[in-house]
């Protein structure tokens, strides 16, 4: 159906902002690096441009670099210890300082663990680690980096075509041999914009290198992901391993989403990026608290479609467990690029339905942000949502309550877009219809909408009596066609 109605007037979402350059001295460099490792808060920006600057100010002046990085850090490093033990840039400033054995950062010394099999954020620790290992080999060789190939243009890690094709021209022009996985991040981080991408792709093909033509490539078919696929999964109670069982005795449907399948990742990149090949059904356990989860989200900044179908089973539990879930990850995701598809829209749908009003909060930021960047379907997220509450994983009540606080916000003709797709799902009888009636009811008086009224709710509103999904379907209807409440009090009569 078609409605006509106001536009919204949504808060703005704060663009994309470039980094900042590396730092310019030693002492700028040790500074950022030192307060990156102190702070909880991991944002892209600093882990980037601390990387940057161990990584241009040892190509330049190791040994003055050592020294500072000793004076500010060495109490950190007391004993030589292998790099598995180190996370974040700890192995590579333990590097410089000579506290990491040579043997522990090389790529086939790298001990795979199973959490990413378990934890779609350990499986991207795995790429963040052979990136930081490799740049701290590199930087203990006879070969270090004169900088990194897959520095982020962007705060979200996205990194523009044309910025790629220069670094590579400039590594081609200095005879340096790319690091593997750091080509493989710079890959990944691409922006495929349309004109823009297509010429990066033509002058890449023309470098006459490996990595150029393997950047004209990607910029095509063969860096586009796979669709993530709808599943409906049906737990079985009887073995009572599905974490909604063993924290509320109950195991539910839900819906899930398979990610896209991109065999170009395991044909062509390292060995710890493969993973991130075949498809997923999402993770329903995960033992990564909040810190540093925009720096691992900065692996896939131009996917955000496969992290959401990663993520699905972890924001569902904070529907169907009483379990906080990963909700708070939603509005990150809403604001990386690449498409805003099913999975995603599912993603928020779940989160609309967690338990908690905490849980909620996060989901809704994340549908204001969609709706904002234009990159909200409101039919879709609808259907999504019609869908989890057939299934029971969303409840009436608490989508109601997440539906005001958006509409509260200036959403008033998305929530009703929304909210009218889920209508039929609730009418005419299941509990709590009568408050997301009314909160479709009120977004539509908001917003001026006008149009067909539902099948659903014109049944609704012709019951006699005033019980609240009549009353409230009665509102609704006079939104919509402008006509009194007379008249179906004449029809109930």
């Amino acid at each position: 159906m078609i409605w006509t109605a106001a536009q919204d007037t949504l808060p703005p979402v704060p663009p994309a902002r470039r980094l900042d350059p590396a730092p310019e001295g030693i002492a700028e460099a040790v500074e950022l690096t030192a307060a990156h490792l102190d702070s909880r808060a991991h944002t892209v920006a600093d882990f980037e441009r601390s990387l940057d600057g161990l990584v241009r100010h040892a190509h330049r002046d190791r040994h003055p670099l050592a020294r500072a990085l000793a004076d500010a850090l060495g109490h950190r490093y007391t004993e030589e210890i292998e790099a598995q033990r180190l996370g974040g840039l700890n192995v590579v400033a333990a590097s410089l300082l000579w506290r990491v054995p040579g043997y522990s950062l090389k790529p086939e010394y790298v001990r795979r663990g199973r959490g990413h099999e378990e934890c779609a954020q350990g499986g991207l620790e795995l790429v963040l680690a052979a990136r930081l290992r490799e740049i701290a080999y590199r930087l203990m060789s006879k070969e270090p980096l004169p900088f990194l190939l897959s520095t982020p243009t962007w705060d979200t890690g996205a990194l523009e075509a044309a910025e790629l094709v220069e670094r590579l021209t400039e590594y081609r022009r200095l005879g340096v041999r790319p690091g593997p996985a750091d080509f493989g991040q710079a890959l990944l981080r691409v922006r495929r914009d349309g004109a823009a991408g297509g010429a990066a792709a033509e002058v890449a093909s023309r470098l006459g290198t490996a990595e150029g033509s393997r950047l004209a490539a990607w910029l095509g078919p063969d860096g586009e992901p796979g669709p993530a696929l709808r599943r409906v999964a049906e737990p079985d109670p009887s073995t009572r391993t599905h974490k909604a069982w063993r924290r509320t005795g109950t195991a539910v449907a839900q819906v899930t989403y398979l990610s896209g399948e991109r065999a170009a990742l395991q044909r062509e990149f390292p060995e710890p990026f493969h993973w991130l090949g075949p498809p997923h059904r999402g993770f329903t356990q995960c033992y990564h608290w909040h810190e540093g989860h925009p720096v691992r989200a900065s692996v896939l900044p131009e996917d955000r479609e496969t992290q959401a179908a990663w993520l699905l089973p972890q924001v569902t539990l904070a529907a169907t467990a009483g379990d906080h879930g990963s909700s708070w990850m939603l509005p990150h995701l809403a604001r990386l690029g690449g498409p805003a598809g099913p999975a995603l829209h599912a993603a928020v749908a779940a989160g609309l339905g967690g338990r908690y009003v905490e849980s909620r909060r996060p989901a809704v930021e994340a549908l204001l942000v969609l709706a904002a960047r234009g990159d909200l379907d409101a039919p879709l997220l609808g259907r999504e949502l019609a869908a989890m509450t057939a299934l029971g994983t969303v409840k009436p009540n608490r989508l109601a309550d997440a539906a005001r606080c958006a509409a509260a916000a200036g959403a008033y003709a998305t929530l009703w877009t929304v909210l009218a797709e889920v209508l039929p799902a609730l009418l005419p009888s299941v509990r709590g219809a009568g408050e997301v009636l009314a909160v479709a009811a009120s977004c539509a008086e908001h917003c001026g909408a006008t149009g067909p009224i539902p099948d659903a709710v014109t049944a609704a509103a012709a019951r006699r009596g005033s019980s609240a999904v009549t009353t409230e379907a009665r509102r609704l209807s006079t939104a919509l066609t402008g006509s009194s409440h007379d008249h179906w009090r004449a029809r109930s009569a």
